[in-house]
Order: C-alpha cells, then structure tokens, then sequence
C-alpha cells in the first residue's frame, strides 16, 4: 500500500467507475476512498452496474459533493460523473478527470457517439486535471486505439471502459505523488458539443433511397443496444457493416 496520507474519492457511475474502484483499493486502504456516485445512479444496476449499490454492498463510504469539498488530502478523480462541480469550492487542487475522446476533440458530451458519426478512425482516452472550464484542463496523459471499420457506437464505448483502466493503472502512482507533467490544450483545434447536441428520439430514423459512406458512419453512431436502435426506412437496424467493400445491413 502507498499514498496513506491521501484520500482519494472516486466519482462517477457504470462500470468503469467500479474498475476504478476496485483498482484504486488494491493500492490503498479502503479506510482512504470515499465514492461520490453521480446523480443519475439511483443504486439500481440496469444494463450497467450501480456504483452506489456496489459501495453499500462492499462497505465504501458514500459522500455528498459538499463533502468532498472541505478535503484538503485529496485526490479527486471522476469517471462519467454527470455533474459540473465548482472548482473553487475545493481545498484541494488535485482534481483529474478521465475523458472518452482525445483532447481537445469532442470535448463535452456524447463523445463516444461523435466520433462514430463522423468516421473517426482513432479514438482514445484522455487523463487532464479539472479547471473551471468544460474538459478544457491541462492534459496529463492520453491513449489511444484504432476504430474499426465496422465498430458500432455500443462496441466503442466498451473499448473506451477498457482504456480508462488502462490509463488510470499506468498514471496512477505518478498522480499519488504528484510527478506528473501537463500540457496546455490547443482549444481552438478541439471541438465542443453540449448535452442538446444529439436528439437520439429524432435523430436515429433515417430515409434514404441509397446509403452512402457518410450515411454508414451514422447509423452506425446510433447502434448502441442497451439504450436506442436506428431506423432506416421504418425498418429497426441491429447492425451495420462493409462485407467486401458492400454496406450490410441487419435488421433487428
């Protein structure tokens, strides 16, 4: 065990906020982790596990953000947590974050479905320290990995999961004991997009006569199962992919 004078709290929810979790205990003792679930985890697993309910089951102390504020030892890190938090509040100034795109592209929200849509062909993850703005803080470290051609919006956000652990294993010791460097962000060669930018009820029916390449790229931003389908002609499409240079589809 290392870094006992921290305490370190972990806010977010799914299930990669609990890899966090379970990481970040390995390391340290429980009595030094306190978990800030998100406001939408109402301690109800659903297609993903509740952090909340994993907390209460394995005894972790569950804490308001108010709480969290007054921490001088501390070590905030957030992984899909759903609420801005006002940085001037904190007596600490070791506030991190874990990004689903890499900075400064796709700043904000739905990162994930974006770079599915515009037929980027490397996403990443990108670790930055917390400022007052949206995603705009110094980058730390960031990883990346290749988009298939046929990778779905469902697909890549699990590969997304996967690299944040993978992220947050190889900065942690750094970010306990503060030897990390950061690097200011290009703002003006990044793009933002705001929780209003997709209409997913609207967004995911599709009219076309003939599917193009662009076309692909976004029906298959809207394949993601658990959550929503898209349409094509008022046909539910399950998949989407080239066979041999061909656009095949799967209905559902």
């Amino acid at each position: 065990m290392f870094g006992q004078n921290n305490t370190i709290c972990v806010a977010g929810m799914n299930k990669c906020s609990i890899d966090f979790l379970e990481f970040i205990s390995s390391k340290i003792s429980k009595k030094n982790i306190l978990v800030l679930p998100s406001k939408r985890d109402k301690g109800v697993d659903t297609w993903q596990p509740s952090l909340r309910k994993y907390a209460k089951k394995y005894k972790y102390r569950i804490v308001s953000i108010n709480e969290v504020y007054k921490i001088k030892n501390l070590i905030f890190i957030s992984i899909e947590y759903d609420l801005l938090i006002d940085i001037k509040k904190f007596l600490s100034k070791e506030l991190f974050n874990f990004h689903f795109s890499l900075l400064p592209k796709y700043r904000g929200c739905h990162t994930n479905f974006f770079q599915i849509f515009y037929g980027e062909k490397i996403s990443g993850v990108t670790l930055h320290k917390i400022d007052k703005g949206i995603d705009t803080g110094p980058i730390i470290a960031s990883i990346k990995f290749r988009i298939a051609k046929n990778t779905n919006a469902f697909k890549n956000y699990h590969k997304l999961m996967s690299y944040s652990l993978k992220l947050l294993k190889k900065n942690f010791k750094n970010i306990l004991n503060k030897k990390y460097k950061i690097k200011k962000q290009k703002l003006k060669k990044g793009s933002y997009f705001s929780r209003l930018s997709v209409n997913y009820k609207k967004m995911k029916y599709f009219k076309l006569k003939k599917i193009t390449h662009e076309h692909f790229n976004q029906i298959r931003a809207f394949i993601f199962p658990p959550m929503q389908l898209p349409f094509l002609n008022n046909k539910k499409i399950s998949d989407i992919r080239y066979v041999k240079n061909n656009i095949k589809i799967n209905y559902d």
